[in-house]
């Protein structure tokens, strides 16, 4: 009886452990997930701290998200990259924001910050008066390789650290000049003039894009635009311009219809280039109107005129 009794007691002890483990779990065990995955709101509130301009305040929430030992790796890189950018834009502080960029990329090779990461790294070695340094993480990013392989077969002129500047490259830059302005780029001299200035620009550029000038808003717009405006002109060029033609006859007609208003009556052949080029603009206009009529009619633009002031 008494053996019956000490089993029981056993059993039952053995059930309350259990139930007392279990009990413990789901406690602390929830509460571990909750802030293992419950830092979205921390993430948001360090957001609003810095863009309230409190930066050490921001930098502090942020670390708090990255006291939880349960976090995972992406978001923890991620986290010291945004620590990174605090440190960098707003307070200067270099060496902080480039311990914040390698072990952001450390993390998370694979992060869409990478390249980023890795300018703004460069960029706090050079502030921070470690140019070796420096050099030695710009030289990681050059992948000579494909550099050679684009320029098979021409002459390095230069180098700006391992990356090559090719003849080409010069060549093409005065050739966007104006025709006037490319005849005094045929000496030697003028050319070595050109090279310098190549570099010049080059080295600038890379330094404010390690710097993040790049991501600058007013850029942004701007690049835009003029990616916009050389996309139109160039579809323009095959969609609209290629279509359109100069007849004689209407041109003639052109001059006689305009002949008093646009050329006071001077006789055609006194005035026909004019001629050519005002119809020939005429034409481009009109060509241009019904195409883009076209495009609105499958797109179904709607114009509100009266909501116009």
């Amino acid at each position: 009886m008494n053996k019956g009794n000490t089993t029981i007691s056993i059993l039952a002890l053995a059930v309350s452990l259990v139930t007392m483990i279990l009990l413990l779990y789901m406690l602390f065990g929830q509460n571990g997930s909750s802030s293992g995955n419950d830092y979205s709101t921390l993430k948001s509130l360090a957001g609003e701290l810095a863009d309230n301009n409190l930066y050490q305040a921001a930098i502090d929430e942020y670390k708090t998200v990255l006291d939880n030992p349960g976090l995972e790796n992406e978001t923890r890189a991620n986290i010291n990259y945004m620590i990174g950018r605090i440190y960098f834009d707003n307070l200067a502080d270099y060496e902080n924001a480039a311990a914040c960029y390698i072990r952001a990329r450390r993390l998370n090779p694979e992060g869409s910050f990478y390249d980023e990461a890795g300018r703004k790294l460069i960029a706090c070695l050079e502030k921070m008066g470690r140019i070796l340094d420096a050099k030695r993480e710009l030289d990681k990013t050059v992948n000579i390789d494909s550099i050679y392989t684009e320029h098979e077969g021409e002459t390095v002129i230069a180098k700006i650290g391992d990356k090559p500047v090719f003849m080409s490259d010069i060549e093409e830059n005065i050739q966007n000049l104006p025709p006037q302005m490319q005849e005094k780029f045929l000496s030697r001299e003028s050319k070595l003039e050109a090279l310098n200035g190549y570099i010049g620009v080059e080295l600038i550029y890379r330094a404010a894009v390690r710097e993040g000038y790049i991501s600058n808003p007013e850029i942004v717009k701007l690049s835009e635009r003029i990616t916009k405006q050389a996309v139109v002109d160039s579809y323009l060029q095959e969609k609209v311009m290629k279509n359109v033609t100069i007849d004689d006859n209407d041109l003639h007609n052109y001059y006689l219809a305009n002949k008093d208003d646009k050329y006071n009556g001077k006789e055609f052949e006194d005035v026909n280039e004019q001629v050519y080029r005002d119809y020939q603009a005429e034409k481009t206009r009109q060509a241009f109107q019904d195409y883009v009529n076209k495009l609105a009619a499958v797109e179904n633009v709607q114009i509100f005129e009266e909501k116009i002031n």
